[in-house]
């Protein structure tokens, strides 16, 4: 399925008989895709006791052909700056929300939502609306979560900030460095004249101010890092109380800030949470080449959420296994692979052994279970309601 990105392809990886039945699945029904995705995030945090979740946002560019007709594919500005790219590419743009969790000791992170965004939309409203979308669910399913927002520095908006503080939500972001940041008001004596002032003097750090040093386990690597930590006022959120942590990795001649709206965390704390937002970019490369989300060939936007999604579920699926069937990943290999078993290391799983293993626990599966029947009532017209709640148009349009 990671591979299939027609539906004949997929078709031919499940049975050539079945292609009528997947065909008529993702062009003419119209299933609740938000539904389903929220049911299979809430039963993996019941069924796995989650209790601390992070939310990382983040976009990506898909990049398509112009020849080839592509749902909400426009020309746009590609701020990654690639060398070999234009700054003006076509394709399709992502705004993406990755879930982290931990289950059995592993830090994973699975993708919560993929919307594709309007040429004149805006990210940062469409991101605060998913944010209180996200939170009303929560209360609805009465789910007690200590839920995290982790972002860039191009999310770091006054708006989508303050929206998830309102939500309960900690953020912990990257800001620019020239963000202006002031100390503490000082305290003002009773009768004294004036109103209190809402801010001190402004924050001017330099790299010789960064004077505590640690090794923390960053990125997959120890790193040495250094940093400074204050509790102040953001210009930029209306003068909020937040924490700033000024750090340097290893020899840099540059800090980087890093904002908390928890002023209760610990610099290094704050430090390895945003650490994990990392985590979105190599799903982002696993969903656009491994499981070929950059072809999909669907010409209308509802077929294309269904099958975008449907893949979804199948990396969620993969992702979960790998994890909880470790110990069936390693017979195989023993019993199929033994020339991979080192002598002292022993089994080192690698993702080409994983997908073998997989394979042979999911070739056993009948796919035609999973489908339902095409009823003559179910079908509808490709482009539906505008207000239907099975409408793709999930999130702000």
């Amino acid at each position: 399925m990671g591979s299939c990105s027609y539906l004949t392809q997929l078709a031919m990886k499940v049975n050539p008989n079945q292609y009528h039945t997947i065909h008529k699945l993702f062009n003419r029904v119209r299933f609740d895709i938000v539904a389903i995705q929220i049911a299979i995030i809430t039963f993996i945090i019941q069924a796995f006791g989650i209790v601390k979740l992070s939310i990382s946002i983040d976009d990506t560019i898909v990049y398509r052909s112009r020849n080839k007709k592509v749902p909400r594919g426009h020309k746009q500005f590609d701020h990654a700056n690639k060398a070999n790219r234009s700054s003006y590419v076509f394709g399709q743009r992502w705004l993406a929300f990755g879930l982290g969790i931990e289950i059995g000791g592993v830090k994973v992170t699975l993708p919560l939502f993929i919307y594709l965004v309007k040429p004149d939309k805006n990210l940062i409203s469409t991101a605060a609306i998913v944010i209180a979308k996200i939170k009303r669910v929560i209360e609805r399913k009465k789910l007690l979560l200590e839920v995290t927002i982790l972002t860039d520095s191009w999310f770091a908006r006054k708006r989508l900030t303050l929206r998830a503080k309102r939500c309960g939500f900690r953020v912990i972001t990257m800001a620019r460095r020239d963000t202006a940041l002031y100390k503490l008001p000082p305290y003002k004596r009773r009768k004294a004249k004036g109103r209190p002032k809402i801010k001190g003097k402004r924050i001017e750090p330099t790299m010789e101010g960064l004077k505590k040093e640690s090794h923390l386990q960053l990125y997959g690597k120890e790193v040495k890092v250094r940093y400074k930590q204050a509790i102040c006022k953001a210009r930029f959120l209306e003068y909020e109380t937040i924490k700033a942590v000024w750090v340097a990795f290893d020899d840099a001649t540059s800090m980087r800030l890093l904002i908390s709206t928890d002023t209760s965390l610990g610099a290094e704390d704050i430090i390895k949470q945003y650490a994990t937002r990392w985590d979105i970019e190599p799903m982002f490369n696993t969903l656009k080449n491994r499981f070929k989300f950059k072809d999909i060939m669907m010409h209308t936007t509802n077929s294309y959420y269904q099958f975008l999604y449907f893949k979804l579920w199948c990396y969620i699926i993969i992702k979960l296994a790998s994890i909880e069937s470790k110990e069936t990943i390693v017979a195989y290999i023993k019993k199929m692979l033994p020339w991979r078993v080192h002598f002292k290391k022993g089994v080192t799983l690698s993702a080409g052994s994983t997908q073998l293993a997989l394979q042979s626990v999911f070739n056993t599966l009948d796919i035609s279970m999973f489908f339902p029947k095409v009823k003559k009532s179910n079908r509808r017209n490709t482009t539906g309601h505008p207000h239907s709640p099975q409408s793709p148009q999930f999130m702000g349009d």
